[in-house]
């Protein structure tokens, strides 16, 4: 391994993460006292530069008051009054020592009210009109920055502290505001600059907290490092051990999930295993056999061919029952052993494995579901296969039939006329018998047109339409037998997409069939139509009658072409019902009851509720 790669892996540690977290320590305790050695070196310098040079302008303060005082006495008007006096003499002290003074004196007036110099910025002056609104003004120390350098400036404020240098200011600013005796009348200013002792105090700051930083760095590593070497041993260990362990786990438990032993006799003696393999196997099984503690899943068969392996001492594999745990959940229980012998050859008893299989169960009835689910698939799809070529060969077979059999209708049709006319002409009356003629060639011609009808599927002109409104215009155009009632419960308040003449054909062969499964003795005739929404994208029609019933073993059979159990008719019309109504993707169901009736139910789709919205 690298240099690159230990360091890694002291780093990612636990003691290289504690390290850096001491280092973080270090860097905020050097920074704290570098900080707090830097602060106390600019206070100190605050306090003893302020002290000295207050000290210092006490004494100009002074010496000047004592000019003015000997001015006074001597009367000298010529000399110099006491303001300008000062001023220049200051001035004259900061040319002499030119640029490279350690520091720079100034005597500025009153702000508006000065002899000789003004305030040197605007906040000299705002610090010369606060000693004037206070009763006993005190010298002001700051840090400034005076052309781009910093400076430790002390404003000394100076008091008219004599009436001779009062009447002087007075007579030099006559027509101005009067001076008074103990009036501020300006102020001493002096800057001392700070360069070079704030460079020198972060430098030596920043060494202190550097060097604080190194020494606690260095022993912090090498205790980390100490640490880290222990710990990789410890761990080192604890790994070889673990893998050891795992191991020798890993070839115990690759098959099971719990063992057992059973002795001589058959019962249980130990089990082992833990989490969910405890729940399964309960020590309150110890000491009993199998046949007591194993109440479910097993056939008489299994038990047996079990209880002979046993006798025989032979080893058996995969013998499954069922077990309930605490929490009620039935699981799959499998189960293998082998014979234990000692040394002399005795039966000592059995060792096995148990594993939970109930999720194999599962995926094994799973499994045989969707295997039987594609078989009734392929069966469906097989019986639909076999309907479609029996409806391809009826269809060939219609064909044939509607083209050999509409020459002779035509032909007897022809003939008919002929006869009537020969019979009327001779006077003979042969309506009757003519007349059942024709009906009977109606009937086949009829026979026919459903028998094209239903092999040739025709494609659909949908439109867009009110059920109500529609159904109720159809049941106005049909005509029943007389005695038979019709009652209409239309509460279908939706839109629906059908072809109105194929529907329509639907409606009237329903209607149809309800009236004649209703002889003209029964005792109640009536029918009845109702429709219904059923959810928001499907409604519903359905025509009931009060007729006999269609028997049980029969009902299956309706929708199957060609059976009928009418003595007339050709056994399509349901059948064809049932064609249109797919055709639309609806489904129709039929529900009867002897003696009761039939009810005859078409479930249709309905339109999206936006459609609805424009076609209404």
């Amino acid at each position: 391994m690298g240099p690159l790669a230990r360091c890694a892996r002291f780093l990612g540690s636990r003691s290289g993460q504690g390290f850096i977290l001491y280092l973080c320590f270090c860097q905020l305790l050097a920074a704290g006292v570098g900080y707090g050695f830097y602060a106390s070196n600019l206070s100190w310098f605050k306090e003893h530069k302020s002290e000295e040079k207050i000290t210092a302008l006490q004494l100009v303060d002074a010496f000047v008051g004592s000019y003015t005082a000997l001015r006074t006495q001597l009367s000298a008007t010529n000399a110099p009054v006491p303001a300008t006096f000062r001023a220049d003499s200051i001035a004259a002290f900061n040319k002499a020592h030119g640029d490279d003074s350690i520091f720079d004196l100034h005597w500025v007036g009153f702000p508006g009210r000065e002899i000789k110099t003004a305030p040197l910025d605007a906040a000299t002056a705002d610090t010369i009109r606060s000693f004037a609104t206070t009763s006993e003004p005190k010298p002001v120390t700051e840090i400034r920055s005076v052309n781009g350098e910093p400076v430790f400036r002390t404003v000394y404020p100076s008091l008219a502290s004599q009436q001779g240098c009062v009447d002087c200011h007075n007579q030099l600013q006559a027509g101005k505001t009067t001076w008074h005796l103990n009036e501020v009348m300006g102020a001493f200013v002096i800057d001392v600059p700070m360069s070079a002792f704030l460079r020198s105090n972060l430098i030596e700051a920043a060494g202190l907290g550097a060097a604080i930083f190194l020494i606690m760095a260095t022993a912090g590593l090498i205790f980390a490092l100490y640490h880290h070497r222990k710990s990789v041993e410890t761990e080192t260990a604890q790994l070889s051990l673990a893998e050891s362990e795992t191991r020798f786990r890993d070839f115990a438990e690759a098959t099971s999930d719990w063992f057992w032993e059973q002795d001589e006799s058959l019962r249980f003696a130990r089990f082992s295993g833990d989490g969910r393999s405890s729940e399964i196997t309960s020590t309150a099984d110890i000491g009993k056999t199998r046949h007591e503690t194993v109440k479910a899943g097993v056939t008489s068969d299994q038990w047996a061919q079990h209880d002979a392996d046993l006798a025989a001492r032979r080893p058996f594999q995969n013998f499954r029952f069922q077990r309930m745990l605490s929490n009620g959940q039935l699981i799959h229980v499998s189960i293998s052993g082998k014979p234990v012998f000692d040394a002399r050859g005795q039966f000592r008893g059995y060792r096995g494995s148990g594993r939970d299989v109930t999720k194999e169960v599962a995926v094994e009835l799973e499994l045989a579901r969707r295997v039987d689910e594609r078989t009734a698939e392929l069966r469906a799809a097989q019986s639909e296969l076999i309907r479609k070529e029996r409806l391809s060969a009826l269809g060939q077979l219609t064909a044939t039939m509607a083209h050999e059999l509409r020459n002779p209708l035509s032909a007897i049709r022809n003939t008919l006329f002929a006869v009537k006319e020969t019979a009327a002409n001779k006077g003979i009356d042969l309506e009757r018998p003519l007349t059942r003629v024709e009906r009977s060639v109606a009937r086949c011609d009829r026979i026919i047109n459903d028998l094209l009808d239903y092999t040739r599927v025709k494609e659909l002109h949908l439109a867009e339409l009110a059920p109500d409104p529609w159904i109720e215009e159809v049941l106005s155009e049909q005509r029943l037998p007389a005695g038979i009632e019709l009652e209409r419960r239309l509460d279908a308040d939706c839109m629906i997409a059908i072809d109105p003449e194929r529907v329509r054909r639907v409606l009237i062969n329903l209607i149809d069939n309800a009236a004649q499964a209703m002889p003209e003795d029964a005792r109640e005739r009536k029918i009845t139509v109702t429709t219904a929404l059923l959810d928001d994208s499907h409604c519903e029609f359905a025509v009931a009658d009060t007729g006999a019933g269609i028997a049980a073993d029969v009902l299956p059979k309706v929708f199957e072409p060609l059976f009928s159990t009418k003595s007339f008719g050709t056994g399509l019309g349901l059948p064809m019902v049932k064609q249109i109504v797919e055709q639309h993707g609806g489904t129709i169901t039929i529900t009867s009851e002897i003696g009761k009736g039939t009810r005859v139910t078409v479930r249709l789709k309905q339109l999206a509720q936006t459609n609805k919205g424009i076609a209404a």
